[in-house]
């Protein structure tokens, strides 16, 4: 999609990429004109907006040499804005957009700058703290703090963006097994690209990538797909040993807990999808399955905290996913799961106090 500059962001309607930040921001804005317009309709005031959108790429974004010299810049910036609340005057814009996701470096611009961006540009402070009400600013930037941990790892070196942690995820954020990838990458610690997928039309890296199944996940480790959740987990496990092990080390229990998630996904998940997909008798049938399913489940849980015992690993990953099914199977099979499996409803209340299931679900 970006064969070019083989950089983000690349933009996909209808199949077809669009690339570079500010040249997709206006096809945004040429595309879906009928709302929020963010350029100009003024020619004159187009291009004096693209100018100082420009200016910030090759000067904030691009390489500065010096603490002064990058103050330097912010002063130019406050000059161009004035008194006016944002720098096309009254509403936000094409140049506050461009400028905004600057606001993410300003902790790690005063911690390694050791300056203080309220006193040297004040205006600016005032202007990002104006672009922040926004929910549409607010909810699309990087939190300071993370940005500043991650330039910190960069230049020590860490494996961060490195070559060997190139992760993308190919998923549908309501998808059980796509949510069983994302509690390991989670319990490794791995940062990686979602890209949500239309699973109606299926995009064309999906199915180069999974040209079998055409299903999602699939994990993208360095351009080399993986393809089914619990292959993915497994894989995941093995690459990045070295914490939180999902997989027990000996061999007859691995295989002990490989056994599980397997007769989850062969039991639960076509069970349970007859609650809402047949009636009467064949409905009612289902829900006595599914329930004797999780007591069985149950009964492998009996008193440990978790499948494994005392820590969380890969049956609990493996079915944890399916507490987003539970009220779904109370309503359409009009029983209550507390009622028909106690034991499990607690283990899952355990699981949701740790952050990677909880984010995930």
């Amino acid at each position: 999609m970006n064969p070019v500059h083989k950089q983000i962001p690349v933009l996909i309607h209808k199949s077809r990429p669009i690339c570079g930040s500010m040249v997709t921001v206006q096809y945004i804005d040429e595309v879906w004109n009928h709302k929020s317009p963010l350029l100009p309709s003024d020619p004159l005031q187009r291009a004096h907006a693209k100018f100082w959108a420009d200016y910030v790429d090759k000067k904030i974004f691009g390489i500065v040499a010096s603490k002064k010299e990058l103050i330097e810049c912010f002063k130019i910036l406050e000059e161009e804005l004035g008194d006016k609340p944002y720098f096309g005057g009254e509403s936000f814009g094409y140049v506050d957009l461009s400028l905004i996701p600057c606001y993410s470096c300003f902790y790690t611009f005063e911690t390694l700058g050791k300056l203080i961006m309220a006193e040297e540009c004040p205006k600016i402070v005032d202007w990002a703290h104006r672009c922040l009400q926004k929910e549409s600013v607010s909810k699309s930037l990087c939190d300071q703090r993370k940005f500043y941990e991650t330039i910190l790892e960069i230049s020590r070196g860490g494996s961060t963006w490195s070559s060997a942690d190139q992760l993308i995820l190919l998923e549908w954020y309501p998808s059980s097994f796509a949510a069983r990838v994302r509690i390991a990458l989670a319990e490794k610690g791995l940062k990686y690209v979602s890209r949500p997928e239309d699973l109606i039309n299926k995009s064309p890296l999906l199915l180069k990538m999974n040209p079998i199944n055409k299903q999602i996940p699939v994990l993208i480790h360095n351009g080399r797909p993986i393809c089914d959740s619990m292959v993915i987990v497994q894989y995941i496990d093995e690459v990045w040993n070295h914490k939180s092990p999902l997989l027990p080390s000996d061999s007859y229990q691995r295989a002990q807990a490989k056994f599980w998630p397997d007769s989850v996904d062969k039991k639960i998940y076509p069970i349970g999808r007859m609650l809402w997909a047949t009636k009467g008798e064949v409905k009612e049938a289902s829900k006595k399955d599914l329930i004797e399913c999780f007591k069985i489940l149950e009964g492998e849980l009996g008193d440990k905290p978790y499948f494994g015992g005392e820590r969380f690993g890969y049956i609990d990953l493996a079915l944890i996913p399916f507490y987003s099914f539970f009220y779904t199977f109370e309503t359409l099979g009009n029983f209550s799961v507390v009622v028909e499996f106690p034991k499990l409803v607690d283990w899952a209340q355990r699981c949701l106090l740790k952050e990677s299931v909880s984010k995930s679900l």
